[in-house]
C-alpha cells in the first residue's frame, strides 16, 4: 500500500459535509485514514470573486499502486459528489488534489506529484502541516514547516475537526 497525502477543498453547498463525505467515499473504495487535519476556512485562491473554501488535509494508506489509477479513483470520487468542472480555480462541490505519495516525483501531462504550487499555498500547508510538518518537498528540499512559515496566512482560520 502507498502512503498518499490529499488536500479536501469545498466552497458550494454543505462544505463541511463535502469534505467528510470525500473521505467516506475513499474509505468505501478501500483507502485507509490514517490522519487528518482540522478544517480551515481559508480565502478563495486565483479567483477571487466567490465565497470562501473550507480546506483539510488527510493521509491515507491507498490499495494501488499506480498514481493514474490513484487520480482515477480520486476524480471519480469528485463526480459521484456531483462537482462541475467550472473554470480554473473556480467555485467547487469538492476538489480532492493528490498532494504527494511517499517520496515519489511523478510527472505526466494528467498529473504531477508532488502537487505543483504546494509551496505557496497556505491554505494546502496549514492543514498539512498540522499532519505531516516534517515530509520534505523532494525538489525543494523544504518540510512543510519551512513551506509554510514562508507564505502568507491571512485569513486562514482552523474552525473544526474533519
Amino acid at each position: 500500500m502507498s502512503k498518499v497525502v490529499l488536500a479536501l477543498g469545498s466552497n458550494l453547498g454543505d462544505r463541511l459535509g463535502a469534505l467528510r463525505s470525500a473521505v467516506n467515499h475513499l474509505k468505501a473504495r478501500g483507502w485507509i485514514p490514517l490522519k487528518s487535519s482540522p478544517v480551515f476556512e481559508t480565502p478563495p485562491f486565483g479567483y477571487e470573486e466567490q465565497p470562501r473554501f473550507l480546506n483539510a488535509c488527510i493521509t491515507m494508506e491507498c490499495p494501488l499502486e499506480d498514481p493514474l489509477e490513484m487520480l482515477r479513483e480520486v476524480k471519480a470520487v469528485e463526480t459521484q459528489m456531483g462537482r462541475v468542472q467550472r473554470f480554473k480555480n473556480g467555485p467547487r462541490e469538492i476538489d480532492v488534489d493528490i498532494l504527494f505519495v511517499d517520496q515519489m516525483v511523478f510527472n505526466s501531462p494528467d498529473l504531477h506529484i508532488p502537487h505543483p504550487g504546494i509551496q505557496e499555498r497556505a491554505f494546502v500547508l496549514a492543514p498539512l502541516n498540522c499532519i505531516e510538518p516534517g515530509w520534505v518537498h523532494p525538489s525543494l528540499n523544504l518540510s512543510v514547516s519551512e513551506m509554510l512559515d514562508r507564505v502568507d496566512k491571512n485569513g486562514v482560520i482552523r474552525i473544526t475537526n474533519l
